[in-house]
């Protein structure tokens, strides 16, 4: 059992030992490929989207004056913008993401396809698409709530409850 420990703890070191650091120049091409990619713009448009989202569904429910509604949309978009991107959050997580799954010879590839004619175009088109499959997404999502109540009344009755 010792032998066990032993070997499983050399293992766990030896991995440790040879683990790629998160050095300044790892950060820098993450950064780089960040501008390039317009990554953050792509996070910054999700989070937005997610707020508008469950704003216009709040307004709904409460009848919301639409300069009320244009306040709370105006202020979100601030708060993402300064608690996402003005904080550096995005780009901390981006760092420790980018840096579990790829080495800085892959990073270094990544960059220089993104700087390409078809890379560029990708990195231009990306937050375009990202935005017209969120409302698609969207779409179908409202389209199912019907459907979704009706199964959910009709296995709450099945269940004997009402």
């Amino acid at each position: 059992m010792k032998k066990y420990i032993l070997i499983v703890m050399l293992f766990v070191f030896s991995q440790l030992l040879f683990a790629e650091k998160l050095t300044t120049e790892k950060k820098r091409i993450i950064d780089e490929m960040l501008e390039i990619t317009n990554a953050i713009k792509i996070g910054e448009i999700i989070a937005t989207d997610l707020g508008n989202t469950i704003i216009s569904s709040m307004s709904k429910e409460q009848n919301l004056d639409p300069k009320i509604i244009a306040i709370i949309e105006d202020e979100f978009e601030k708060i993402i913008h300064d608690e996402f991107i003005v904080s550096g959050f995005m780009n901390e997580i981006s760092y420790k993401i980018y840096h579990k799954y790829f080495t800085l010879a892959e990073l270094k590839k990544i960059v220089a396809f993104y700087k390409t004619p078809t890379g560029s175009k990708l990195a231009t088109l990306a937050p375009k698409m990202t935005q017209e499959g969120m409302i698609e997404s969207q779409k179908q999502a409202q389209s199912l709530g019907p459907i979704i109540y009706q199964r959910l009344i009709n296995r709450l009755e099945k269940e004997g409850i009402k």
